[in-house]
């Protein structure tokens, strides 16, 4: 008996105990569930100056389309992070919309809008961590943005604030004409998200400064958490970018006209960079540690004093698609230069040092282009003959001749302008749409009879003497003729472009004329020994049908022909119609609607 009434006593307790230890322990996760956790950390979220300060945290969610506000919960931690308990969900795939973060006496100290890094996958029986990305956008107080500006005009120049930009002064309680800001606002006129500053010499013409003498960025600006833009532009005294602008969630950078010599510390470190622009400044090389910034889209280096790029940037750079160069000192290129599977065209006009270029191509590059004005090269590059090359512009280098072979067959555009040709070239592609050869010292029209989807020849300030008959006739798409400046040109025939009767028009039109459907524009300008009477058949071009537009009709056309400083051209228009009262119509008409060739191909060639 002693021993039951012992054994019934173990028994009680060791169950009074399971069912004390079961008070503290939560249900099991229901089926379909999983946990979260939320984090904050210092090194992530740079912009929250004080973690410790964020004690309760209210998030709002989105799963298939519809909105979910989490209750409120605790955050527990230190400056350094500052994290959730697990908070059960249902399985699936959430995007996080926004936070708003309470101190500990429940007063509201951040709402923020996540824009990327913002996915959440929940797993039954899983945790999962979120850290909140650096990719925020910070509801602004306007006093508290005023508060931020004001400290960064007295880092730059002092606390009189006569010398700050003017309408950035304390008395100007207008926030919203304060200049060089770009930002959103909400229904009542307050800054809810500061997206760009520019830091200019001056700013409006009626303002009386701006940020000129500023010789080093202020480090407040790459804690400003929502700037997304940054442009310094036409101070000649700037030298300095800080060290901090790792902590940024900047995504573009333009450093235009300034002194600046070399990129700080941290700067391969910026994590959201997809744009950069230092022109005309004073740079010296790229570093290779910028291989760090693969997220680079687009890169402008232009008239800095750099010599080479590295290798390394070739090979990381994966997703940049367009690199500009021009106005260096640089000396030659890596073999990896054209790796970058994305860059088209390659701009590296203007380096005079640049003769040559490496001659093989990645895998699947996109390469279409080279921008080559004004360099070293005596001879057509071997690249540009590979397959996929649709523009190449050589203009103002030392390039004696040209051979069919040294260019790809898919070429649509070559500029060869102000090279010393020995002789007019002989191309043979049937892709090719536009040729120039300004200022190479021709003496005759090139044979493009090989070319039969020609549109352009450029040929200006040459020494040709004339047009022959049939120069153009196998050029069939054949519209623009550049010839001003050609002093010794004396003759044009009428026979040398390609003209047809083969065309629909409308019932009360004669189509037995042969006519230049495809003429565009000729540039006689500048040449004063042409003689030369425009055939009446350029004048009222009609309407050719449009399929499958029923009722279009675009007006009679002419081929703009312009002819400054060239006497002997003249032109006749006849009416369609008989006028009334002995009415001339248009007599030496010359049909420019714009003041000069140049003009009329920016406006037509776009």
């Amino acid at each position: 008996m002693k021993h039951i009434f012992l054994y019934c006593l173990m028994l009680c307790t060791a169950l009074f105990t399971a069912c004390s230890d079961d008070d503290d322990v939560q249900e099991a996760l229901a089926e379909g569930q999983g946990e979260v956790i939320f984090t904050f950390e210092r090194n992530q979220v740079y912009s929250i100056t004080s973690l410790e300060e964020m004690v309760r945290l209210k998030v709002t969610l989105e799963k298939d389309g519809e909105t979910i506000t989490l209750p409120t919960f605790d955050l527990t931690g230190d400056e350094k992070a500052m994290t959730s308990e697990p908070i059960r969900l249902d399985n699936g795939v959430y995007t996080v919309k926004k936070y708003i973060a309470y101190n500990d006496k429940g007063v509201q100290v951040m709402e923020a809008y996540l824009e990327s890094d913002n996915e959440l996958v929940v797993e039954h029986e899983n945790i999962t961590t979120f850290y909140f990305p650096i990719s925020i956008r910070i509801t602004y107080s306007n006093n508290m943005l005023r508060s931020t500006l004001f400290g960064i005009c007295t880092e730059i120049f002092g606390n009189d604030s006569t010398l700050w930009p003017k309408t950035w002064r304390e008395e100007n309680e207008d926030f919203l004409t304060w200049e060089n800001l770009h930002f959103e606002t909400d229904d009542y006129g307050n800054i809810t998200y500061l997206s760009e500053i520019v830091f200019d010499e001056k700013f409006a013409a009626n303002t009386e400064k701006g940020f000129g003498g500023m010789k080093k960025l202020p480090s407040a600006v790459a804690e400003m958490p929502t700037i997304e833009s940054l442009v310094i532009r036409n101070i000649p005294e700037f030298e300095e970018l800080p060290d901090n602008l790792n902590k940024s969630g900047i995504s573009s950078i333009t450093v235009l006209n300034t002194s600046l010599k070399e990129f700080p510390k941290h700067f391969e470190n910026i994590k959201h960079l997809n744009t950069l622009s230092i022109i005309n400044s004073k740079l010296t090389e790229i570093p290779a540690s910028l291989q760090k910034l693969e997220n680079l889209f687009a890169v402008n280096l232009d008239g800095n004093e750099i010599t080479s790029f590295p290798a390394e940037l070739a090979k990381s750079w994966q997703k940049l698609a367009s690199l500009s160069m021009r106005n260096t000192k640089l000396q030659s290129l890596p073999a990896e230069i054209f790796s970058m599977k994305k860059v088209s065209t390659f701009d590296f006009r203007n380096n005079p040092d640049l003769s040559s270029l490496p001659e093989t191509r990645g895998e699947g590059v996109a390469l279409a282009g080279f921008l080559l004005d004004g360099c070293g090269f005596t001879s057509i590059p071997a690249i540009a003959a590979t397959e996929g090359i649709r523009m190449l512009s050589l203009a103002d280098n030392k390039i004696t001749s040209v051979s069919n072979n040294e260019l790809s067959a898919t070429l649509q555009c070559l500029i060869l302008d102000g090279n010393p040709l020995s002789a007019a070239p002989v191309i043979n592609h049937e892709k090719l749409m536009e040729l120039s050869l300004d200022n190479c010292g021709l003496t005759e029209i090139p044979d493009v009879s090989g070319l039969p989807n020609l549109r352009s020849l450029y040929v200006a300030k040459n020494h040709i003497q004339e047009v022959k008959a049939d120069a153009f006739t196998k050029c069939k798409m054949f519209s623009i003729l550049g010839l001003e400046g050609n002093n010794e040109l004396q003759r044009i025939d009428n026979n040398a472009f390609y003209t047809t009767t083969d065309y629909k028009l409308e019932e009360s039109t004669n189509t037995s004329i042969a006519r230049p459907i495809y003429m565009a524009c000729v540039d006689v300008d500048n040449c004063p020994n042409l003689t030369w009477a425009i055939p009446d058949s350029w004048n009222h071009i009609p309407t050719i049908d449009v399929t499958n537009k029923v009722g279009l009709k675009f007006g009679d056309s002419h081929v703009v022909v312009y002819h400054k400083n060239s006497n002997g051209v003249t032109r006749t228009q006849h009416c369609k119609e008989p006028l009334e009262n002995d009415k001339e119509c248009g007599k030496n008409h010359d049909a420019r609607p714009v003041k000069d060739f140049e003009e009329w191909k920016e406006q037509n060639l776009k």
